[in-house]
This record gives C-alpha cells, sequence and structure tokens, in this order.
C-alpha cells in the first residue's frame, strides 16, 4: 500500500455562496487542481496523492453537496467552479495549473477548460471521465425535467416512496442496479439534495470535444487518460474516439471498472512522471 510522505492540510475557501472544503497535498513547484466525481470528496484523492506531492502542490476540493462543503443554492454553474479554481490559484500565487478530473469532476473539468482555461492548463489528466461517453442508465444530466420534477414531489414522502420502490422491485418491474441506485442516493435529506442538485446542474455542463481537442491541440496541452477496460459507467470507446482527436496524449487502460482512484492508480502515474 501507497503511504503519503507527508500530511495533507485541510482548508476552506470562503465564497460568497459557501464553504468549499480542500485538501493539499504537497509543495512543490506545480500546482495541480484535482475534481472528484459524483457522491466522493477530496478524500478521494488521498490514494494517489504520494504520485505528485514530490513536484506538486496537489489541491483537492469538494464538490457542492459532497464531504464537507457547504454550498446554499439548490445548484451550481460552472463559473461557481470558476470562481473555486481561481480562489486556489490566487491563494497559491499561480496564473497556471494542471488539472485532474476523476468521473463527473472530468466532465467539469473538461468544461470547464473550453470555457475558462484553454490559454492556462499546462496538463490534463482525466480518469474515468464522463463528458465522452457514459452510459445512458448512470447520465444523470440526461434524466427529463419531467422525471426529476416528479421524483421530488413524491419524495416528500420518503417512507411512502421507498415501500412502493420495495415493492415494484420484488415483483421484478425494477432492476437491481435502479433499485440500489435508489436506495443509495435517496435514503437521506443531504443525498436527496445532492443528487437533484447534481443532475440539475451538470446539465448544463456537456463540453464540446471536437470543440475542446482543438484548444488543446492548439496550446499544446499534453493529456494523460486513465480508463477502465471493465467500466460499466463510462463506455471505453467515446474516450478512445476523443483521444484520437489530440496530438499530444497517452492512453492507459486499466484492467478495472469505474473505480480507478487507488494505490494501483498512483504507482502508474508515478512511472508516467520518471
Amino acid at each position: 500500500m501507497t503511504i503519503s510522505s507527508n500530511t495533507p492540510k485541510h482548508f476552506f475557501l470562503d465564497l460568497e455562496k459557501g464553504k468549499i472544503e480542500c485538501l493539499q497535498f504537497g509543495e512543490g513547484n506545480n500546482l495541480l487542481i484535482c475534481i472528484h466525481g459524483f457522491g466522493d470528496s477530496v478524500n478521494l484523492f488521498r490514494a494517489i496523492a504520494p504520485a505528485w506531492e514530490k513536484n506538486y502542490t496537489m489541491v483537492a476540493f469538494s464538490l457542492p453537496y459532497h464531504g464537507q462543503t457547504e454550498w446554499e443554492p439548490s445548484y451550481f454553474s460552472s463559473r461557481n467552479i470558476k470562481e473555486v479554481i481561481d480562489a486556489i490559484l490566487h491563494k497559491f500565487k499561480k496564473d497556471t495549473f494542471s488539472i485532474l478530473g476523476y468521473s463527473m469532476g472530468g466532465k467539469i473539468t473538461m468544461y470547464c477548460l473550453q470555457k475558462y482555461y484553454s490559454n492556462k492548463v499546462e496538463k490534463l489528466i482525466l480518469c474515468a471521465s464522463d463528458g465522452l461517453k457514459t452510459h445512458i442508465l448512470y447520465d444523470v444530466s440526461k434524466l427529463p425535467r419531467w422525471y426529476l420534477e416528479l421524483t421530488m414531489v413524491l419524495l416528500r414522502f420518503p417512507n411512502t416512496m421507498f415501500k412502493l420502490v420495495g415493492w415494484v422491485h420484488r415483483r421484478g418491474y425494477l432492476s437491481k442496479f435502479l433499485y440500489d441506485f435508489f436506495m443509495n442516493h435517496f435514503q437521506t435529506k443531504e443525498q436527496r439534495r445532492r443528487f437533484f442538485g447534481v443532475a440539475t446542474s451538470s446539465r448544463f455542463m456537456s463540453p464540446d470535444l471536437k470543440l475542446i481537442a482543438q484548444q488543446i491541440n492548439e496550446h499544446k496541452i499534453p493529456v494523460d487518460m486513465y480508463f477502465g477496460k471493465r467500466d460499466e459507467v463510462i463506455l471505453m470507446e467515446g474516450a478512445i474516439q476523443f483521444s484520437e482527436l489530440l496530438n499530444n496524449v497517452r492512453f492507459h487502460k486499466l484492467d478495472k471498472g469505474h473505480l480507478l482512484i487507488d494505490e494501483d492508480l498512483c504507482l502508474l502515474m508515478k512511472e508516467n512522471q520518471i
């Protein structure tokens, strides 16, 4: 097991609409900003920190409705993410940075690069990134608005709703995946707020892959892509098609599913920097 040699620094960024939880690993000359996926937090990146903390100041932040981040509005926009990134740049006195996005965080990363930072990103790392080709069952940004609104109404009566979902599942009308997804993401008020907040917000952050590839090539941004061969969430086909648009890319196929951020990935990332 890979263990970080340094104790990470935990801090918060005070923004107009909330407090953003951050975790800093290392104090290297280069800045690497990390964005996690749905249901995760800054702690996700502890496993890969040893690969970066020698040469980088690695800063992860918890998205709204995740981790210890406190967020008042019912949604967040790319401008809010830009405010977080700009605050990190200001805190560490940097004008340029590298960025890593995992799963949903990869989609947010690509959209923000496209809209705000194509001339500021030194390196792009995508890990099982959403925004390329996501299985329809897992893509919350594609859920119809009527479905979200109906679910919000029904969840005003959670006990009745859970009994109904269980009844439908036992009779074979609801797949195990959809049943487990519902039970894992709607049990508490915090989980329900997170789901609806993300579903509402993420539909407005769909990257234009051809434009992003053009920007990456124009600014000569090196790209590392790490994707699992057995990933049921992010389809390998879309990731490969995107990589073929890039001039400077290293594509890594791991014998894993969607959960890539672990000690094995840390060792591979460390090797790639030697």
